[in-house]
């Protein structure tokens, strides 16, 4: 039997999983991720920075990427950027792949940061990033639609896709084995996406699943598209 997959557990909303003002543009706190033109000495220690704020915060239980993650990508960009001062045009390659990695990872946690924050400037703050100077008003997102659940040739692994939301940043998707048509359903968060696509793995062949997705932009969410459903093969 397969392992289930993980899950991301993110409150957002309220009680009832619904999501306030989601279509209402309003004035919130924008989140500055800032990593595009970092020097390697200032992107280790802005690296650290968000390690330490982040770790035991009780505003990110379960960040995304994981600190474990970001950590070991973080002890190797610092390995290969010193073997790159004195050494080779391949080590300085090394080094610069690793840093375009780094900052790619830096971005999702930025997303992951506003997601949770919800335009809340002090839960910003607490993660290490910065806040934009200026309080902008924030440009409604549209439900996503077309979500398409398609069986892979991979055992367990299913791929979807949907329209792309202009304004989105990110994409989270949830799950459930239960038909949300004939009763209560309870989803779960099982990925979030940069692109308007994702592959879901280590599900149970046979087994009957529905997705459903939410766009995130800089400190809003839509409200959650139509689910589709596929069995996991």
């Amino acid at each position: 039997m397969c392992n289930p997959p993980k899950t991301i557990s993110v409150r957002l909303g309220n009680s009832s999983g619904n999501v306030a003002n989601a279509f209402t543009p309003m004035k919130m706190a924008i989140i500055k991720a800032g990593v595009a033109s970092l020097s390697t000495k200032s992107l280790i220690q802005f690296t650290k920075k968000l390690v330490n704020r982040i770790t035991g915060n009780p505003n990110f239980v379960d960040p995304l990427p994981t600190l474990v993650d970001l950590q070991t990508k973080l002890d190797e960009f610092e390995t290969l950027a010193i073997a790159a001062d004195d050494g080779t045009k391949k080590d300085r390659v090394d080094r610069d792949a690793s840093s375009r990695e780094l900052k790619e990872m830096l971005r999702v946690l930025a997303n992951y940061v506003a997601m949770i924050a919800a335009g809340n400037p002090s839960i910003i703050l607490s993660s290490g990033f910065d806040i934009r100077n200026a309080i902008e008003p924030v440009p409604p997102l549209t439900i996503p639609v077309a979500l398409k659940a398609v069986r892979s040739s991979h055992t367990g692994v299913v791929e979807l896709d949907w329209d792309a939301v202009s304004n989105a940043l990110t994409y989270r998707v949830m799950m459930t084995t239960s038909d949300p048509n004939l009763t209560e359903a309870t989803w779960v968060s099982v990925a979030l996406s940069s692109k308007s696509k994702a592959e879901i793995n280590n599900l149970n062949p046979g087994v009957y699943y529905w997705f459903k997705v939410q766009a995130v932009g800089r400190s809003n969410m839509s409200a959650y598209s139509d689910p589709a459903t596929v069995m996991a093969a």
